[in-house]
């Protein structure tokens, strides 16, 4: 029994670690080889993915307190209204 908890946590170990090594860090590869740009250019498609994630929450986010706004319903009312004088009679209303 306990051989299979050791191996089963010798396993778990060399996963993870092999996870760590996965995310390379390019500073220990020369700058004018292939494999740096191959690098650089991983991880910036990785924290690129990562910010457009980011950035599109923040977007929903907005776009709700948005709907939920006083402003929506003016800027409406004014998209609907034919000039001036009938958007300002409408806000009064």
């Amino acid at each position: 029994m306990k051989i299979i908890k050791i191996l089963i946590l010798s396993i778990i170990l060399f996963y993870t670690n092999q996870s760590i090594v996965l995310a390379q860090d390019c500073s220990k590869l020369g700058k004018l080889s292939k494999e740096y740009a191959e690098c650089n250019a991983k991880l910036l498609k990785k924290n690129a993915e990562v910010l457009k994630n980011k950035a599109s929450d923040k977007i929903e986010q907005g776009k709700k307190k948005f709907n939920k706004s006083k402003l929506k319903e003016k800027l409406i009312k004014f998209k609907n209204s034919k000039n001036h004088k009938e958007f300002m009679d409408k806000i009064k209303e």
